[in-house]
């Protein structure tokens, strides 16, 4: 088993080098076709009423997607040169439309995702979070770049939050070619009953060649997000691999949850599936 086909979202931002370099080292650790997604947003058209009614003519429109088009073609250059040593094995593709919509239709023909943790605040908790939508939805591995800066080479120190879930079993089962470079895995549970399960976690993980170290707490006094990520930091770990749990947006949004934690807030990659 292997990441034969990587998908990495591109648009501007201040860590998309750095992304793009993480893609290509991916891309040459698991000997994968690397596939650069840029998602240009829809023309924007004003709204009006009456007299307030303002009328936007095919020429407005016309020029927004101009405008899209040469950011696409700046990216695709940035794209192309950062990858040009995986070439031919790198592809490019921009499509206009709904990101949410865009992007989880080109994650299900892939092996992993690599996309950039959002910087959602205020109001914009309110709006679809990308990375949300492709760890709940994508049905495949998602790649969850940090804001802040990550490890050249991640995935050499692995913390496993498991709980013996469905969504923490598929991401164990996902992290699986990840885990095969890794120097230290550590298999981490919280409770009775995740620890249940956790001796049978690490003799599956054994016998994919895999060094494992189990770590079992009885309980935490503090939120289980913030909990996963300080023991991540503690154990020097550059990627955390979790099942992605989700309720409705407003039910996340009132009273947390241990997912939208951290991926808001994580500080190392993490890998996610449900």
């Amino acid at each position: 088993m292997s990441y034969r086909t990587i998908l990495v979202l591109v648009a501007e931002d201040p860590r998309l080098d750095e992304r793009l370099a993480t893609a290509r080292t991916l891309g040459q650790r698991f000997d994968a076709h690397v596939l650069g997604l840029h998602i240009m947003p829809l023309p924007v058209v004003p709204l009006g009423y009456g007299e307030a009614a303002a009328y936007v003519g095919p020429e407005i429109i016309e020029a927004q997607r101009a405008a899209n088009a040469e950011v696409a073609a700046r990216l695709q250059q940035r794209f192309e040169a950062a990858l040009a040593e995986l070439a031919p094995d790198v592809a490019w593709r921009a499509v206009e439309g709904d990101p949410a919509v865009a992007a989880l239709q080109a994650a299900r023909t892939s092996d992993l995702v690599v996309a950039p943790q959002s910087d959602l605040h205020g109001l914009d908790l309110l709006e679809p979070d990308l990375a949300e939508h492709l760890a709940m939805g994508a049905g495949v591995p998602v790649l969850i770049l940090p804001r802040g800066g990550w490890k050249a080479d991640l995935g050499r120190r692995v913390l496993i939050a498991w709980n013996g879930s469905r969504q923490a079993t598929r991401a164990v089962h996902d992290a699986l070619p990840l885990l095969a470079h890794a120097d230290g895995v550590t298999l981490l549970t919280v409770g009775e009953e995740a620890a249940e399960s956790a001796e049978e976690a690490i003799a599956m993980l054994t016998r994919h060649e895999l060094e494992v170290t189990g770590e079992q707490v009885a309980e935490v006094g503090e939120p289980l997000g913030a909990f996963l990520l300080r023991k991540a930091a503690e154990h020097g770990c550059d990627t955390l691999v979790m099942g992605a749990y989700g309720h409705s947006r407003l039910r996340e949004l009132i009273l947390g949850g241990t997912t939208r934690h951290i991926l808001a807030h994580a500080e190392l990659a993490v890998l996610a599936s449900s």
